[in-house]
């Protein structure tokens, strides 16, 4: 297998890059055999440096949900099963893929028997064993954990009954100490033996191993988080078991990493990952410029130019595609967005070919879609009827009780403070004025408020992604869009739409289940949930490449092969 080896020159296509729930975790997958004729730097200079628009809110596996967060914690620490360069699922910690031919799925598909390597160990040395994942997985349904995914997990028998025990804002719930810990030991995650564990289902679930490639399934020490509380992921305390473990946290600063000398799988190359906090993109370039950092987005103005071959930037330029969709997102219980037809009609204001050749100049694909090309069930032809219309965008702005804008509440959009979001929310703006005839506003934040402003529905509208977290139409519908569900940040709720949701998961023929999930998409089209349609997808789960990227919002440390062998050739 040929070696990668990381460069010191890479610029980012704006808004381009691999999906991370996809990434880090593809630890132990086959490296790419893309290579670069730079050559390698020598052993004692294999520091990678790279920058965060802000800094993460935590490194708790079980507390994180944003690509922020996720990426870094991949790399402190691992699950069970991750995935190859197809995106298959395939063993990580576990010793094989559960299958019904080894007796790892059992006949009626409820059953899941995990095997668990022998040489896998803390970064303290000590090993790790199927107790760690049984005690992390009641951890993470815990309510006393809140864990932002825990929902994605209600399939295992007692996770929904463990995790709704204090009931709901509206009907709060006050269970004992004795009643929760009867639902915790009722959960159907048990340690059959040190290196044995067994997940029991609710109902037969052909995505379960996908849902435990997730880094709410990611194993954490118990000893630790009781004896540090909530400071347990600070250095020093911090105890975690993949390629990297934390050596430096500096607030507001950086944070540092370093291999883990007890990493099981292929070691890393690299002795030092340095991640920046630098919140503006200005900035930013300028320290990549100087030479300060290894990786940066690319400024919006210089895109084409860097895309064009034979350009000084070309050689330099990085592009990946990706399944991930950028939509308008509009809290649905706040007014005017819980009236579908104020959705409808901005969603149908927007020139999406102009925002993606003009502005990002073209880097991404215009959709109308919320799935992206390339995952299966895309349809190309879903959310046609919001193509850019403008008298139709007035149409249904006055059929909302509002004409011509007129009584309309004010808007406001909330967007991460930094160069590209301006130029992002100026051009929307525009075009909503100009399509639309209303005028809205932007209010900028930096990125740690708008993650928990917008993780709390504190917000009327926003521009947002969703990045596939396993390739299949079930990440993108149910935990999003479902009545309650985790991730609902919506505030979408429609019961017709949860039993169709039910019924979509409960079958385990693909062409049916696909049919089925083609039709909740067509549902919350339909009713304009984000935005009326999407905006723009940078697609397809392409081919990966040793590179350490991010992009404009979120970032993105591409191609674990990049950080465990790829640093510098052996």
């Amino acid at each position: 297998m040929q070696k990668q080896s990381v460069t010191r020159r890479w610029l980012l296509g704006l808004g381009i890059g691999l999906v991370s729930a996809l990434l880090i975790a593809a630890c132990g997958g086959k490296a790419s055999t893309d290579s670069r004729s730079e050559q390698p730097a020598p052993p004692d200079q294999q520091v990678l440096r790279v920058r965060l628009p802000g800094e993460p809110k935590s490194l708790d596996p079980h507390a994180i949900s944003v690509a922020t967060e996720t990426t870094l914690a991949k790399l402190l620490f691992a699950g069970l099963f991750t995935y190859d360069e197809e995106l298959k699922v395939i063993p990580n910690l576990a010793s094989e893929l559960p299958t019904g031919d080894n007796g790892g799925i059992s006949k009626d598909g409820l059953t899941y028997t995990v095997k668990l390597k022998k040489d896998a160990k803390w970064s303290d040395g000590r090993v790790l064993t199927a107790s760690d994942f049984a005690y992390s997985m009641r951890r993470a349904l815990d309510p006393t954990t809140a864990a932002p995914y825990a929902s994605f997990f209600h399939g295992i028998v007692g996770a929904k009954e463990l995790n709704k025990s204090f009931g709901t804002k509206d009907a709060p719930k006050t269970p004992s100490a004795t009643e929760l810990n009867d639902l915790r030991e009722k959960l159907g995650v048990v340690a059959k033996d040190p290196f044995t564990i067994v997940y029991q289902l609710r109902q037969p679930n052909p995505s379960f191993l996908n849902l435990m490639a997730l880094w709410t399934a990611f194993p954490v020490r118990e000893d630790v988080v009781e004896k540090f509380g909530s400071r347990w992921t600070e250095p020093g305390n911090n105890v975690s078991n993949g390629a990297f473990m934390l050596k430096e946290w500096m607030h507001d600063q950086r944070i540092v990493m370093e291999p883990n000398p007890y990493w099981q799988g292929q070691k890393p190359k690299l002795t030092r990952v340095e991640i920046n906090f630098i919140a503006d993109d200005g900035a930013a370039y300028a320290a990549y410029s100087a030479g300060d950092l290894d990786v940066v987005t690319l400024p919006p103005a210089l895109a084409r130019e860097a895309s064009t071959p034979g350009s000084s930037l070309n050689k330099e330029f990085v592009q990946q595609p990706t399944l991930t969709t950028y939509a308008f997102l509009y809290n649905n219980a706040i007014v005017p967005f819980d009236n579908p037809k104020v959705r409808q009609a901005f969603g149908t204001a927007l020139d999406r070919n102009a925002y993606v050749e003009g502005l990002l100049q073209g880097a991404g694909v215009p959709t109308t879609s919320w799935i992206p090309p390339g995952m299966p069930g895309y349809e190309a032809s879903l959310g046609k009827q919001y193509e850019l219309n403008s008298a139709k965008a007035k149409q249904l702005l006055a059929e909302a009780g509002f004409p011509e804008g007129k009584g309309l509440p004010k808007v406001t959009f909330l967007a991460i403070s930094n160069d590209t979001n301006r130029l992002v929310s100026q051009f929307i703006e525009a075009q909503l004025k100009k399509n639309l005839g209303v005028d809205v506003v932007t209010e900028y934040v930096d990125s740690r408020t708008f993650g928990s402003r917008f993780t709390a529905n504190q917000y009327q509208v926003t521009v947002q992604r969703w990045s596939a977290d396993w390739p299949y139409p079930d990440n993108w519908l149910p935990e999003l869009f479902g009545s309650g569900a985790g991730n609902n940040h919506v505030a979408y709720s429609n019961a017709k739409f949860d039993e169709l949701i039910k019924k979509a998961r409960a079958e385990v023929d693909d062409k049916k289940r696909l049919a089925k999930f083609h039709i909740l998409f067509y549902a919350i089209n339909k009713d304009g949930v984000h935005g009326g349609a999407s905006l723009w997808a940078t697609s397809r789960a392409g081919r990966k490449r040793s590179y350490a990227v991010h992009d404009g919002t979120e970032p993105r440390l591409v191609e674990c092969a990049a950080l465990l062998e790829g640093a510098a050739e052996s």
